[in-house]
């Protein structure tokens, strides 16, 4: 992918950088500016954590395979191997603080403050320190970003590690001369890949963007670049196409390949959450950033190949992401760190125009209600999950208590989910006849809840009623669910 080069204008202004920079010395006002930063996006990814909704089902697949990975356990059937083992195996480090969802948000939010340190370091790189606090304000404070930082999800460690593997690229090209630096790509590429299987994608978009930024120097001086590119696209296949590196029954591609909803339906989707994805305040002011950079980029106070990296470093993963995957906002976070690190030296620009106290005072309005903005989105997402799949989580704990700690066995449609609160097997519905699995002197259960797909209908949910003992829990609400004891094996089974 070819990206203009920089104008001569602003080359000639920018001062030629060492073989690996991060774009000039740091000074003790940059420091605590970034210090502020990170402390204000730790405080409002602990508010959001602190008290997280129930775990949703992806949530809880990662979780329960942290929870064997921590007691040395082989995976059961809530797991597939079209997902990546990383955050698990990760979240498994932090099982002796207690094995809380909690703790597992967390762990992930601090993958969310990697990417903003990342996104510091790359536009404070391209445009200078002032930009890269910027870009990272603007990361910290993104809806989208925050909200996938705050639940057990791939998505943002991925982006975290895919960033800072293009970050590296950036850094080490960003002279004269490569440097060799450049090959700590490949143990970042590899990483990222073991946290999200998709995230290959995204690195590579933003590798392509770079190389064909710099592609003058890194034709001159290829060595680096195509040792780099070799090993890390090594280190890809590999974790991709051999079950023993991941420890799936398939390899990860085959799997990818026999998932049902591999199939891409992204623009239409992306179509209708655009008030999610474009929608946000903080998403907006990084247009605004965007728009006023190329104003003052046709002036040449701008690098406008930077720019222009930049802007389609973001715009092409974006696209990239869309083709091959049904749409989620979460899905987006390598794009949104593209989309700060080009808007922040338009966006400083605008700030530097506003005269004297006024400014700190405009900048200090801004950040605050983004952050309340944030804050209350987080909240809201949290409410509204807690409607979602607070009757699963209640009826689970039921069923824990109605257990007491001996072997059970669930037949439910939130699988993951139930046995995390339960702590028993489960096994799904049977949609052909009524049946579920041998109980072999376990405690039996079946759990209903409304509205959730792959469960009875009609005449067979009834026949589920019938067949199974006494009903010992009903819960109203949103999510209506009803827990019943299970008494022989229907069916023979």
């Amino acid at each position: 992918m070819s990206v203009p080069d920089p104008n001569p204008a602003s080359s000639a202004a920018t001062p030629s950088r060492r073989r690996f920079s991060v774009g000039g010395p740091f000074t003790r006002g940059e420091w605590l500016a970034l210090g502020g930063i990170v402390l204000g996006y730790l405080v409002i990814a602990l508010l959001a954590v602190r008290r997280g909704p129930p775990l949703g089902w992806d949530e809880a697949v990662y979780s329960l395979r942290a929870r064997d990975f921590a007691a040395g356990d082989p995976w059961g059937r809530y797991w597939d191997s079209f997902r990546a083992p990383g955050l698990p195996w990760v979240l498994s480090l932090f099982w002796g603080l207690g094995g809380h969802p909690t703790v597992f948000r967390a762990v992930v939010a601090g993958f969310g403050l990697l990417l903003v340190l990342v996104a510091w370091l790359l536009a404070r790189h391209l445009f200078g320190p002032r930009s890269g606090l910027v870009a990272a304000a603007g990361v910290a404070l993104s809806p989208p970003l925050l909200l996938s930082a705050t639940q057990v999800w791939p998505d943002v460690p991925g982006a975290a590690l895919g960033l800072a593997a293009v970050a590296v690229f950036v850094l080490a090209s960003g002279g004269e001369r490569s440097s060799w630096w450049m090959l700590a790509v490949v143990p970042a590429v590899a990483a990222a890949t073991l946290l999200r299987f998709g995230a290959p994608l995204p690195i590579a978009v933003g590798l392509l963007v770079v190389a064909g930024w710099r592609r003058r120097m890194l034709l001159r001086y290829p060595g680096p670049a195509i040792v780099t590119a070799l090993a890390a696209t090594a280190a890809v296949v590999v974790i991709l196409t051999l079950p023993g590196v991941t420890g799936g029954e398939a390899s990860p591609l085959a799997a990818i390949a026999g998932f049902e909803g591999s199939s891409s339906s992204g623009f239409a989707d992306y179509a209708d959450l655009a008030h999610q994805v474009v929608g946000p305040a903080a998403v907006v002011l990084a247009l605004v950033g965007v728009m006023a950079g190329f104003g003052w980029a046709s002036r040449g106070d701008i690098d406008r190949g930077a720019l222009w990296a930049a802007v389609i470093g973001g715009l092409a993963t974006a696209v990239a992401l869309a083709l091959v995957l049904h749409g989620e906002v979460r899905y987006l976070a390598p794009a949104y760190p593209w989309l700060w690190a080009a808007g922040a030296p338009g966006l400083w620009r605008l700030i530097a125009l506003i005269p004297g106290r006024a400014r700190s005072v405009t900048v200090g309005a801004i950040v605050v209600a983004l952050a309340a903005t944030v804050v209350g989105l987080a909240r809201e997402r949290n409410r509204d999950a807690g409607r979602e799949y607070g009757s699963t989580r209640a009826a689970a704990l039921e069923i824990a208590a109605e257990a007491a700690g001996e072997p059970c066995l669930v037949v439910t449609a939130r699988l993951p989910q139930v046995m995390w609160y339960s702590g028993c097997e489960a096994a799904v519905f049977n949609l052909g006849e009524v049946r579920w699995p041998e109980l072999s002197g376990r405690a039996g259960f079946m759990l209903l809840v409304g509205g959730f797909p792959r469960q009875p209908e009609g005449e067979l949910l009834a026949a589920y009623r019938a067949a199974a003992g006494e009903r010992v829990l009903f819960l109203e609400g949103r999510r209506p669910a009803e827990v019943y004891l299970l008494e022989g094996d229907p069916a023979g089974g």
